[in-house]
């Protein structure tokens, strides 16, 4: 024992060991700088107890590496000064709630399994890259904000809250699953963003704008973009933006950038030639774009993929009378084939690569982030994963089978409804599906019959409507020459009487 008081006093170092359920952790100290190795969820609270004496002390808590599938703030309550913390490697699955930690300024998080995440009003940095996060909470804080979260299941800047939006200084969310981005959602960091990263998303469509004061870079990479619109001019300072391999057909040729634009890369895009030479009328930033494809490449000019495309400047571009209507049909042609097996080979590789390329940008990253972990460690966090996984499949098999029962009762019920002879209840729900559906079938062909029937005698009604319509007007003209013809015979008759009359006046 008094070595290692020695050991705390000389070098400031803590090795401490302790046996819990059979686990074996181990405490290093470094100032007010603690590391907790080898702890287990069963053994977490006694590791984080034995500091319990030092927790007034402790500003950095280093528990990365371990095979930890939960931890609370509950957990770390004692540990009142507590400004950094370091989860990264460990196997933390679903929610994170670390919103009371009221002193916390950074989180590192890389390397876990987290599907959604609440911090604390204190948080200045969160590096959570590399984990399942689809949802992110901030709670309300004055200080400027830096968050990492690369390669997660973000779909739109509104998964992050308002409180994670406002004050933010440099966001990256490359790697997530976003396909739309509207500068206004960044509104309240419009004095305080310096770097936004989008590489490697889905987005098609940039909407909003937004006056970033102090933007300096804007990546964009790797995405679907297929014009570059007013909502651009919100980067108008910038001195970095990449805008490579996208889908661009078109720029606004009123955007206007700084003079400070030291970064313009418009690589691997599908321009249309008239847009490149209405934009590049500012002649500085041409000059920007060419150095920055010399700088990249080695060349003058970008290597276009198609040796008949032609070039404006340093970009590949491409004459079109119609060029939207033109590209969109090309896309919706390569989709199509693609989905339908029937694409080209060309078409396919091309896929191909871009898939490889975005697998190989989330290799690099959980490289970038990969902690130096013991077989022990490695060993236990993959058992853990297995039983996460296994968890996962076992709800969805217990989902399915209720699913299952579900949709058998309401197929029993509908072969009640339906009286469906020859059903019984050995019978699959597959087989009740298929009886059912001959049923109805069966009985829409009757439907029809009797519908059609019904449509003949209409129209066999309809028929003698007008036969019989026709037949009146008929009887109805033969009537009233009859009744001119009586009319006329009476008037005969009557100058008949007196011509008789007069005779017979005559004659007496």
């Amino acid at each position: 024992m008094m070595s290692l008081q020695a050991c705390q006093v000389v070098l400031l170092l803590v090795c401490v060991t302790a046996t819990v359920h059979g686990a074996i952790h181990e405490i290093k100290q470094n100032g007010n700088r603690y590391k907790i190795e080898k702890v287990t969820d069963s053994s977490l609270k006694q590791a984080l107890a034995s500091l319990r004496q030092s927790a007034w002390n402790v500003k950095e808590l280093d528990l990365s590496g371990n095979p930890l599938s939960q931890i609370s703030a509950a957990d770390l309550a004692p540990f009142t000064k507590l400004e950094l913390l370091n989860l990264s490697s460990n196997v933390l699955y679903e929610t994170l709630d670390l919103e009371s930690l009221s002193t916390l300024r950074t989180l590192d998080l890389n390397n876990n399994y987290v599907q959604e995440l609440l911090v604390g009003p204190s948080i200045e940095t969160l590096h959570a890259a590399n984990n399942n996060i689809s949802r992110v909470s901030c709670s309300r804080g004055q200080g400027k904000k830096n968050i990492y979260l690369a390669n997660n299941k973000i779909t739109m800047l509104r998964d992050l809250d308002e409180g994670c939006r406002s004050r933010v200084q440099y966001l990256d969310l490359k790697l997530n699953e976003i396909d739309t981005v509207n500068f206004a959602e960044l509104a309240a960091s419009s004095d305080t963003l310096e770097h936004l990263n989008l590489q490697y998303n889905f987005i098609y469509d940039v909407k909003g704008q937004v006056v970033f004061a102090k933007l300096k870079t804007l990546d964009l990479s790797s995405n679907k973009l297929a014009f570059m619109g007013p909502e651009f001019q919100s980067a108008a300072g910038v001195t970095w933006i990449s805008l490579r391999n996208n889908k661009l057909v078109l720029i606004e040729k009123t955007l206007r950038f700084s003079q400070n634009l030291e970064h313009f890369d418009l690589r691997g895009n599908g321009f249309h030639c008239g847009t490149l030479r209405d934009f590049f009328k500012n002649q500085r930033v041409q000059t920007v774009a060419k150095q920055t494809v010399k700088r990249l490449t080695g060349q003058n000019e970008e290597e276009c993929t198609v040796p008949t495309l032609g070039h404006y400047g340093a970009y590949c571009c491409e004459d079109l009378p119609a060029p939207f209507a033109d590209r969109l049909i090309a896309l919706k042609r390569k989709e199509h084939a693609l989905l339908s097996g029937q694409g080209s080979e060309t078409e396919r590789l091309e896929c191909e690569r871009e898939n490889q390329a975005r697998q190989r940008e989330i290799a690099a990253l959980k490289e970038q982030y990969r902690t130096v972990i013991d077989q022990v460690t490695l060993r236990k966090q993959a058992k853990i994963t297995l039983e996460q996984k296994k968890k996962a499949l076992d709800e969805q098999v217990s989902n399915g089978r209720r699913a299952h029962a579900e949709l058998d009762g309401t197929l029993k019920q509908a072969v009640g409804q339906i009286e469906l002879q020859h059903a019984t209840e050995e019978q699959s729900p597959l087989q009740l599906l298929r009886a059912i559906v001959k049923r109805y079938e069966e009985m829409y062909v009757e439907q029809q019959s009797v519908q059609n029937n019904a449509i003949r005698d209409w129209d066999m009604y309809q028929h003698k409507e007008t036969q019989l319509a026709e037949e009146n007007a008929r009887l109805k003209k033969l009537n009233g020459e009859a009744d001119l013809a009586l009319a006329s015979a009476n008037a005969t008759l009557q100058e008949l009487v007196v011509r008789e009359q007069n005779l017979a006046t005559q004659l007496g």
